[in-house]
This record gives C-alpha cells, structure tokens and sequence, in this order.
C-alpha cells in the first residue's frame, strides 16, 4: 500500500490545474443546462403549447447526449481533448444565440438535440481526461468531488431563472456569458491525447458484455435519479403533504445525492471499494424500503431521503473508480461512452416506467 501511494499521489501543479479547469468547466456547463431546460419548458407554457411537444422537446437533449456518445471514442482517437471540448463550448454558445434568434418549436427541436450531440462531447471527454491524469490512489476522492460539484451545479441553474425571469433575452444572455466563463479555464490548460492508439476491442454497446456490473449501475442510477426527480414530488401530493413538504422531499433528497459523494468517494480509496460498492446498493435498498412509512414524520423522511438518495448516487462514483482501475487509453474513452449512453437510456425509461 506504502509504495502504490508513494508512487501514485503525484500532484503537481499542472496536474492539479488541469484538473480544476475541467471540473469547473463542465460545472459550468451544468449550471446551463439546468437554467434552460425550465427555461424552455416555461416559455412554451406561456405560449400554451401542450405539455406532450414540452415533454418531447426536453427528451431532445438527452436524446442528443445518447446519439452524440457513439462517436466519442472515435474523435479522441483523432483529436486532442482541449480542442474537443473547446469545439465543444463554441458551439454550445452558437446553439444558445440561435434558440435566443428563433421562436420556432420546431428548430428549437432541432438546436435541442444538437445541444444534446454536443453535450456528450463536454461529458465524455472531461470525464475520460479526468480519470486518465488522476493518481489510482485518489481516484475515490477526486471522483466523488467532481460529482459532488456536478450535482450542485445542476442545482444552481432553476436558482438563476429565478433571478432572471423567463422574459426576454436576459436568461440566454446569461447563458452565453456562462459558456464563455466555461471555456476560458481551457485556454490556459496543456492539451490531452489518448496513451493507447488501437482500437477498443469492445464497442459501446458491447461493454454491456465486459462490464455487465457497470452497465447496469450507470442504467439503474439514471432511472432513479431523473425518477424521482419527476414524480416525487408528485407522489407526495398524492400521499397528502402539501405542496411545500412535497417539494422538501425532494431538495433533501437531491441535497444528500450531491453531498455525500464526496466522502463516499474517499472511502472507496481507504478501504475496498467493492464493498463500498455492496454498502451503497444495500443503502439503497434499504432507503427504498423505508422512506414510503416515514411520510408522517418530517425530519425522519427528510433524513432517509437524504441518507437514501446520497448512497444510491454513489453506485455511480464508484462505477467511475471501477472504469478508471479496469480501462486505459480507447479502452476507457468507450467505456465512458458507454457510461453516456445506459444513463441516456435509464433517463428514458425511468420516468415512463415511474409513471406507470
């Protein structure tokens, strides 16, 4: 253990550097993604559109995410990470200008899921750069900051809609200055390239034969996750809370999902991530089956919540330590496609399912 730690917990300046300017880009970006798609949704309802084209419309991002993820792999092959993800923010700003120029619903399709093609590029190549430069012995840690940052940010966005209001050009402005302010840590940043050049000896798609356990975690997260954050507050309004402790149902939980990855993440590096890992699913198992018989009791649901949700998330960090200790070079890049698109698809299904 002495000498995997004394060889493996290099961080030097630029390592670090790196590592802060692809957090704080993509959590940047989830700041803007999070104030548009409310933003999207309220303006359409002020138009009555029915709520059938404003579900479909913000299906059209992550659509775009899962699409977009299947060639991933094969741009880092061909281009460097810094030029990908500034590609990447370039355009994000032009697909903003134009929803800002346009008021109609069927280009506003169109720019969703090429928001949703270019996100997947910022996801997947932040993510494989990430866990490429990280020492294996602080995997845990930086993982869990950067999910715990991710989830936060994602939380800010409905926060500035507030502020800015849905009218106007105001709340693209802002968006534009966000994406700018995303990517001007890259400037400064040395570039990335994939250590391996051969081709992965598994596809996107076929890493669900490789990585069985993985698959499964990245797929059964998203479901929940955009799950709950969909219909809990539903189903509390359908348990008898008013719409307040409806609504506190779910901050906590989201709350607990993005605080405790961090310490989870820390775990996984001290002790055996496997059963960090088991720790974690079993959490979740037992916060799913007792939160529905707390409803009564405010600060017991709160906290199960919190608890249940936090632990439940890091089914995934985990996932991206186990990526990050079993891949390398191609290998990890599709890996993290892959990531990409079972999340895609448990989005998908989780709310319909949810629903039913």
């Amino acid at each position: 253990m002495q000498n995997v730690k004394k060889n493996e917990s290099v961080w030097s300046p630029e390592r670090v550097k790196t590592l802060v300017a692809l957090i704080g880009c993509l959590s940047i970006y989830g700041i803007t993604i999070s104030l548009f798609t409310p933003l999207l949704s309220i303006i359409l309802e002020s138009r009555d559109i029915s709520t059938t084209i404003i579900g479909g419309l913000a299906m059209m991002a992550p659509a775009g995410i899962i699409m977009g993820s299947f060639g991933i792999p094969y741009l880092l092959r061909k281009y460097k990470g810094r030029y990908l993800l500034i590609f990447g923010v370039i355009i994000e700003i032009i697909l903003i200008f134009s929803l800002m120029s346009t008021q109609s619903i069927e280009l506003w399709f169109f720019i969703r899921f090429l928001g949703g093609l270019v996100g997947s590029i910022l996801f997947v190549v932040t993510e494989t750069w990430i866990i490429a430069i990280t020492p294996k012995f602080h995997h845990g840690k930086v993982m869990g900051l950067y999910n715990t940052t991710l989830a936060l940010s994602l939380s800010i966005g409905p926060l500035m809609l507030s502020l800015t209001g849905a009218q106007g050009e105001l709340p693209f402005l802002v968006g534009i200055v966000l994406m700018t302010s995303a990517g001007l840590p890259l400037i400064w940043i040395k570039n990335f390239k994939l250590t391996s050049s051969e081709d992965s000896s598994f596809g996107v798609i076929s890493f669900a034969f490789v990585a069985p356990l993985l698959t499964l975690s990245c797929f059964v997260v998203a479901f929940k996750e955009i799950t709950s954050a969909s219909l809990l507050p539903v189903y509390g309004l359908r348990v008898g809370m008013n719409e307040y402790y409806a609504t506190l149902m779910l901050f906590f939980g989201a709350l607990g999902g993005a605080l405790l990855q961090f310490p989870i993440g820390w775990a996984a590096d001290y002790f055996d991530h496997r059963k960090v890992f088991i720790f974690c699913s079993l959490a979740g198992v037992i916060g799913t089956s007792i939160w529905p018989f707390v409803t009564d009791i405010p600060l017991l649901l709160w906290t199960t919540l919190f608890l249940w949700w936090g632990f439940f998330a890091g089914i995934y960090t985990i996932s991206m330590i186990f990526a990050g200790k079993w891949f390398k070079g191609n290998k990890l890049s599709t890996a993290m496609a892959s990531f990409g698109v079972f999340w895609g698809l448990g989005s998908f299904i989780g709310p319909i399912a949810g629903g039913f």
